[in-house]
């Protein structure tokens, strides 16, 4: 095969000269490609009609990037790759401890169509051999209204797209299918099948009849990579708790008499099917589908085994690799003093805030929310040798979190509060809406970090005794005319204009002409800038605050929108006004000027503050 019989897939583009994971697999494709050992299979006569020469290989990442090479759109049938699939089916409609009585999950050390049962009960010893799936299949029949149309609707999501069943393999099968007619017997003779077998063997036949292709191989692999939902047309196929007893037995057991072999020397959940189709497993990461048909003694294709050998070692994907250490779970972790929320305060009770910053953190986490990331907070919070009181979780950068995840963050945020302290959660994104309940018991959950950081800032405010800020300010005490005279002041008054606005009111737009400086004398404004569609804060200001004095310097155009929080009233100095007083009071506007450059020094020691933040990490 040649590397341009890649194709990315269709949701993206056709470009393998760009791609070093297409070229690399078309490698692989030619590597092996003259590897004939192995047999097509003969015992279903349907089978037997596959052209040996066939070969495909598919690799879909759990964000939905799809690279294939050779035959991988070429049909054929699951065969026993259904048998994780229905085994996945039944534990999700009738639970896993109802399939437990029925199906075991140990390694039987036999090929996939002998009769291993226990010995007393008869019950088969896993769900990846042929009499583990025929009571799987036999489960469903009893259970389920439609069973096969539910197992192609489920089959389906994994894969991505509408599958149906090969009805001449499927006749071929049930033809000669003669010794799972007689494990089928064999069950309802133990009472391991409560019903005649009859409806049992049928839907077993007909899932392992189901066509797919090579390509829909990877995506049902990444499915289950991904936890269950599919990654292209990000749809559930089956629950995340499902899958991790699905993979788990695929790992001991999916690979018949050569899994001990499997798992030493690629180290991935797999399954096989005598069709030629290999699926592999990376969770969290990838999956893979091989097509080729040839078959070694363990029934398992000769091509597939040898490919994804060489994907395991090569690009280091075996499940066990000793040494290796992820990233940390605790991106950075500042207190108040070096992350400051975009709500300006007034001086005195920002240098309050700074000086009591050691009672404070702010933790940003990454990866997964897990025991590792818990314990990393609680042991930094131990280590930080003073009395934490508030402490922020940022979990922007976090794309999953388990059950003892949250269980421990819970116990973290009680310790606190036994403590008189509190925890706030930073939780943007949607993936996290199944979670609200659990996250609700750790403590207040806020949208974005600066909302927690202005509640952090707040909270301890309030515990120092300071206001977080004044409801209003008098004109003799705004900032911007410090160290006026009452003359000037008294000039002055009658040149300002004045603007009220109701909440939610927008009292400058972006792109308007600027002629005034704004001073904030009652209530409270938020400064917003579009991204991504959404308005996003810049700064929120309050009773005693400037906006406007940055466009002073070109008297250019708004640069953001500014809008009221609260019902508020600005008192506006004229650029114009500020002009004149050049030549007809140089005192009184070289105070002006003066205070308008403490404002913007002011600001610009926040955004300093947060490049460096950025800079550093």
């Amino acid at each position: 095969m040649s590397v341009e019989s890649i194709a990315v897939d269709d949701l993206g583009c056709r470009a393998p000269a760009l791609s070093p994971i297409a070229r690399y697999l078309a490698e692989l494709l030619e590597r092996h490609a003259d590897l004939d050992e192995g047999e097509v299979a003969a015992y279903i006569p349907e089978l037997a009609h596959a052209d040996p020469s066939h070969f495909g290989i598919c690799l879909a990442t759990v964000d939905g990037a799809v690279y294939e090479v050779g035959d991988t759109r070429e049909p054929f049938t699951l065969q026993s790759i259904s048998k994780p699939l229905a085994y996945g089916l039944a534990l999700e409609q009738l639970g896993e401890e109802t399939v437990r009585r029925r199906v075991g999950v140990e390694p039987s050390g036999d090929a996939f169509n002998e009769i291993s049962v226990a010995p007393v009960t008869g019950a088969p010893v896993n769900p990846m051999i042929n009499a583990g799936a025929i009571t799987c299949a036999a489960l469903l029949a009893a259970e389920v209204d439609e069973p096969l149309e539910l197992a192609l609707e489920t089959c389906s999501r994994y894969a991505g797209r509408r599958l149906g069943v090969d009805e001449a393999v499927f006749r071929s099968e049930s033809e000669t299918g003669h010794r799972n007619r007689a494990i089928a017997h064999l069950l309802r003779s133990f009472g391991v099948i409560t019903d005649t077998p009859d409806a049992a063997l049928e839907l077993y036949f007909r899932l392992c009849a189901v066509s797919v292709d090579c390509r829909d191989l990877a995506l049902i692999a990444a499915t289950l990579a991904g936890g269950g939902v599919n990654p292209v047309t990000g749809t559930r196929a089956v629950s995340e708790g499902v899958v991790r007893t699905v993979l788990a037995v695929m790992t001991s057991c999916g690979m018949y008499d050569g899994a001990g072999a499997w798992l030493c020397s690629v180290g991935l959940p797999a399954k096989s099917g005598v069709s030629g189709g290999v699926l592999a497993v990376l969770p969290g990461r990838l999956g893979i589908g091989v097509f080729s048909p040839r078959l070694d003694a363990n029934g398992n294709s000769v091509r597939g085994v040898a490919v994804c050998r060489d994907l395991s070692r090569e690009l280091s994907l075996h499940l066990v690799r000793p040494g290796e250490q992820t990233a940390s779970p605790v991106r950075s972790v500042t207190s108040l003093a070096g992350r400051a929320s975009k709500r300006v305060r007034a001086p005195a009770a920002r240098a309050a805030i700074d000086a009591a910053a050691g009672r404070t953190a702010v933790f940003e986490l990454q990866g997964e929310l897990g025991f590792a990331a818990v314990e990393a907070v609680s042991r930094r919070l131990h280590d930080r040798g003073e009395e934490v009181e508030l402490v922020v979780v940022d979990l922007r950068s976090v794309g999953r979190a388990d059950g003892g995840g949250l269980g421990l963050l819970e116990a973290l945020a009680t310790s606190l509060e036994e403590r008189g302290g509190r925890l706030v959660l930073t939780v943007p994104h949607a993936a996290w809406t199944g979670a609200a309940a659990d996250l609700a018991r750790v403590g207040p959950v806020v949208p974005d970090l600066d909302r927690a950081l202005e509640w952090c800032e707040d909270e301890l405010l309030l515990r120092l005794g300071i206001p977080s800020a004044p409801e209003a300010v008098a004109l003799r005490d705004h900032p911007l005319l410090d160290g006026l005279s009452d003359e000037e002041l008294t000039w002055l008054e009658p040149q300002l204009g004045r603007v009220v606005a109701e909440p939610g009111a927008t009292v400058v737009r972006r792109g308007d002409p600027a002629g005034d400086i704004f001073l904030l004398m009652r209530g409270r404004m938020s400064v917003l800038a579009a991204a991504d569609g959404e308005p996003r804060r810049l700064e929120t200001l309050s009773a005693g605050m400037v906006f406007g004095e940055l466009a002073y310097a070109s008297h250019g155009r708004r640069a953001a929108d500014v809008q009221a929080d609260s019902e508020v009233e600005c008192r506006t100095l004229p650029y114009a006004t500020i002009d004149a007083l050049q030549a007809s009071d140089p005192a009184l506007h070289a105070k002006l000027l003066r205070n308008v450059l403490r404002v913007v020094s002011a600001r610009t020691h926040g955004l300093n503050a947060d490049v460096a933040l950025l800079a550093s990490r």
